[in-house]
């Protein structure tokens, strides 16, 4: 899975920031200030690599797990409705006929992972009446300890699928807290040793022109910008909210192009650039309550967000 380019790309600089200090611990020290502040920045960089490491993870296990209940259950499926087939031909029941040989493996197998516990779910609910207004007629076709071993087929895909998604939460969650909170900690860091760097160049000038060339290299990854950043969750479930999610700035001056910016695949907002000042903007999502924040830019200062949006309520009418 791994972390994208432009965070592995701040990854780098940071390593080599760190790399720097390290080797050059007369300079560092020189200033009591500066000489602590690296030491957060230092310890800030473990949880960076606390992440990477998480974002790195692998669900191929869970994967495979959960596609070879998927096929598991497909094939058991497919052998009763079959069955149900040949049942509705004897019965002459044709919408019966209909949809057991629409229910092939291969068309249970390739229902999307997330409508595929339904998928069984209406092969048992279709077939199971037939048990009981013909409990004579059936038994040759299927029978209850048939349908029933489906659903338990069905159930154990359900918690391989449950593994699965928590595996690949795991990973988009770190993904995204490397871009929106850890980020921005390395930044202020950054911008805190940067105050020191004229003092230090008096006596420590190799030291500091080293350190202003990496900050030019994260500068080029196009991350120490200004503007908004943020991380859209289903508050129900804390499932992550992959391309639908969008930041809308509503009193920004006129522009070509609107403020607005969706999530990515790992429910993130990477940065949407805005001009100094303070704007009003509001996240939204489809069947969500939108959600307004106000959003204060400074120089160089990427606002993070982790927002947890909450689900519309269902209005029923009488």
């Amino acid at each position: 899975m791994s972390l994208n380019h432009n965070s592995a790309a701040h990854l780098d600089q940071y390593a080599e920031l760190q790399l720097l200090f390290t080797n050059n611990g007369v300079a560092v020290g020189a200033i009591t200030s500066f000489s602590d502040r690296a030491a957060m920045f230092a310890e800030s960089l473990k949880e960076c690599y606390t992440l990477r490491d998480t974002a790195n993870g692998s669900t191929e296990g869970f994967t495979t797990t959960k596609n070879k209940a998927k096929k598991t259950t497909s094939k058991a499926a497919s052998a009763i409705t079959g069955k149900g087939n040949s049942y509705g031909i004897l019965t002459a029941n044709t919408v019966l006929q209909g949809q057991m040989t629409q229910w092939t493996e291969n068309y249970i197998y390739r229902t999307k992972d997330i409508d595929f516990a339904g998928a069984i779910e209406n092969v048992y609910t279709t077939l199971n009446p037939f048990i009981t207004s013909d409990p004579a007629g059936t038994p040759d076709y299927f029978t209850t300890p048939q349908l029933d071993a489906m659903q338990k087929l069905k159930d154990n895909y359900v918690s391989t699928l449950s593994q699965y998604k928590n595996a690949l939460s795991t990973i988009n969650v770190a993904k995204g807290n490397f871009t929106t909170l850890q980020i921005p900690i390395m930044e202020q860091h950054i911008l805190f040793l940067e105050g020191f760097l004229d003092d230090l160049a008096l006596t420590y000038p190799d030291f500091v022109t080293a350190f202003k060339d990496i900050i030019a290299k994260l500068a080029s990854i196009g991350k120490r910008n200004q503007g908004a950043s943020a991380l859209m969750m289903y508050a129900d479930g804390g499932k992550v909210i992959n391309l639908v999610g969008q930041l809308q700035i509503t009193n920004y001056p006129k522009v070509k192009v609107p403020k607005i910016i969706n999530t990515n695949t790992n429910g993130v907002i990477e940065l949407l650039q805005l001009k100094i000042g303070t704007w009003d903007g509001v996240f939204s999502a489809p069947n969500c309550i939108d959600q307004k924040v106000t959003i204060k830019v400074e120089i160089k200062k990427i606002t993070a967000f982790i927002i947890n949006m909450v689900a519309k309520p269902v209005i029923t009418v009488v």
